[in-house]
């Protein structure tokens, strides 16, 4: 398969979506766990202080 435009048509189904307990768009859909907090796959939140981000929770 080639690298160039035939390639980009498969960037078009969603993998991750907004988590509902951190609030960031780690929350694999198939895998059925965030990535970012483990919610789905752990009761503790996953935090280690090397890559804890500044990052926006927008909650409607």
């Amino acid at each position: 398969m080639t690298k160039g435009t035939p390639s980009f048509g498969k960037h078009q189904r969603t993998t991750h979506i907004r988590c509902r307990r951190c609030g960031r768009f780690s929350y694999n859909k198939k895998k059925g766990y965030c990535s970012a907090c483990g919610y789905g796959k752990s009761q503790k939140i996953n935090k280690q202080s090397w890559r804890t981000k500044l990052f926006n929770r927008k909650r409607k």
